[in-house]
């Protein structure tokens, strides 16, 4: 054992007091990371689950409560340590850079490390499966969220077309936007894939009631990580895998449903309550396809021998430890995260974007900006914006959008072009990265997508700037966010994208979007400030 330990038992007020005064603290510690947990819980349908999974953690503890007392006699007050400090450092970058998944996945780590200084590294493994709820329970980062959501649109959307196709109804796709013309009608009707008809939204949910069903279902209760024996726990996680495909499946087979009823019965077959219908039915086939699949991996997994299929007869005698220690390190821990939450950031003096120059080099303004409605604008919480049009002298219009966020902090950030078109039915092609060179001879490299939409074929260059910095990765701009926020005091920043016809010549449409791209990046510094 790694620690000191003292050899009296606890006093009554100690089995009393301290349970509630290390509550305290976690609560002091992540009070305002828990509620905007459980509200994403309440308002968020990809983790609604999340809601019952305290409930069916706390179920699974109390059904385990003799083997972890059994097995709760070696606690790690070194191990519980470095689990703590990496929660403490998780949390401060979450909370400087604005990051909520890493602000919940520090809990996460918080609670394991509490578990490992109380009680020791063989408690935290049988308890595997409660803190593998705990993760899934945990919305992930919208950056990740749409790279895994968008390839499931796409493919949802292909399998949705290829049910619809059987039925004999003539369907064309654009992206995963699917457009149908209804019998006898002479207007198409177009049913956009998104996240909710992907499979996302029940993805989370199945995957969580796989791990679930499996550790209910076990044959016996094994020594190995969750209380598994090895068979278990390869059929778990066989199951969890197979409730992916399940997920988009099922969902697929939705949308064919409504893509065939749309072509007979026109608009109505789109209307709410059959969309709302077709959901539940969705969410119960579903179901049934997860319980045959635990049925049939039962089978193929029934052999292998009880490890720990007995109850102990009796419980081994606990070490202790002091928790005074841990408590009061969460707690000033607590107050210095709290510091940090709470300092102001410094405040750049920069020019509204409204007075962006109508003339860029040669491109020059064509018309007034271009603003987008209250319900665009209310997701995008940009500080600040503009998007324009301009044209060169041969004609060719560019059009441009930089939105600037004075703060991310509060969890309003930039919108990846690779998240919001794809959603309107553009199809994105041929990503690299090119050299933007300005006048002054620095350059930057920014990345450049070709995208279409039916007849329209756009070249699109876009970039992140902002604090001196312009990065073509989400992902680098996002960790330069968490060090200036720390070093700095300063998270402010824009997304920059331009965009032009493919027209006859894409080599010349590059070409002006590198040159429209060069030309804005030279006038940004005064309402991007360095």
């Amino acid at each position: 054992m790694d620690n000191e330990m003292s050899d009296t038992a606890p006093t009554t007020f100690q089995k009393l007091v301290t349970p509630v005064a290390l509550a305290a603290a976690l609560a002091f510690l992540y009070f305002s990371v828990a509620t905007k947990l459980v509200q994403d819980w309440w308002t968020d349908e990809n983790y609604s689950h999340g809601l019952l999974m305290p409930f069916v953690i706390g179920f699974i503890i109390w059904n385990e409560r003799e083997r972890i007392l059994a097995r709760s006699n070696r606690p790690s007050v070194w191990g519980g340590a470095v689990f703590v400090a990496t929660a403490f450092a998780m949390l401060t970058a979450g909370v400087l850079g604005a990051e909520l998944f890493v602000q919940r996945v520090s809990l996460v780590v918080m609670l394991a490390g509490i578990v490992v200084y109380l009680f020791g590294r063989n408690v935290l493994a049988l308890l595997a499966v409660p803190f593998a709820l705990l993760v899934l329970a945990i919305p992930i980062p919208q950056i990740l969220f749409n790279r895994i959501a968008f390839p499931l649109q796409i493919w949802a959307s292909q399998t949705a077309v290829w049910g619809i196709r059987l039925f004999d109804v003539p369907v064309v796709r654009k992206g995963n936007v699917i457009d149908i013309l209804p019998s006898g009608s002479t207007q198409t009707i177009s049913l956009e894939v998104v996240e909710a008809c992907s499979g996302i939204r029940s993805l989370m949910t199945l995957v969580t009631l796989a791990l679930i069903l499996a550790y209910f279902t076990r044959r016996h209760p094994g020594r190995g990580i969750g209380g598994f024996t090895t068979p278990d726990l390869w059929r778990t996680l066989l199951l969890m895998i197979a409730a992916v495909p399940i997920a988009v499946l099922t969902n697929a087979a939705r949308v064919s449903a409504t893509g065939v009823f749309t072509y007979y019965y026109g608009k109505q077959a789109t209307d709410a309550a059959w969309h709302d219908a077709a959901g539940w039915l969705v969410y119960v086939v579903a179901l049934v396809l997860l319980f045959i699949a635990n049925l049939l991996l039962k089978r193929i997994f029934a052999g292998g021998k009880a490890a720990d299929s007995s109850t102990p007869a009796t419980v081994a005698a606990t070490a202790t430890v002091a928790v005074w220690p841990l408590i009061a390190a969460i707690v000033i821990g607590g107050a210095a995260v709290n510091w940090f939450a709470h300092r102001g950031e410094i405040v750049m003096p920069r020019a509204q974007l409204s007075s962006l120059p109508a003339l860029l080099g040669e491109w020059r303004q064509k018309g007034e900006e271009i603003k987008f409605g209250a319900d665009i604008e209310s997701v995008l919480r940009t500080t600040d914006y503009t998007m324009r049009e301009y044209t060169d002298p041969d004609g060719r219009i560019g059009n441009l959008y930089v939105g600037y966020y004075g703060t991310q902090r509060t969890g309003a950030t930039y919108h990846s072009p690779q998240n919001c078109l794809p959603g309107a039915g553009w199809v994105m092609s041929d990503p690299q990265t090119v050299d933007i060179t300005m006048a002054d001879g620095r350059y930057f490299q920014a990345n450049r997508y070709f995208i279409q939409n039916g007849i329209y074929n756009e070249v699109m260059i876009y970039w992140y700037q902002g604090r001196g910095r312009i990065e073509a990765s989400e992902y680098k701009d996002k960790i330069n966010t968490v060090l200036d926020s720390v070093t700095r005091r300063r998270t402010e920043g824009a997304i920059v994208r331009v965009m032009t016809s493919v027209g006859s010549d894409e080599q010349a449409a590059v070409a002006a979007a590198i040159d429209l791209a060069a030309k804005l990046a030279e006038q940004l510094p005064p309402f991007v400030p360095e």
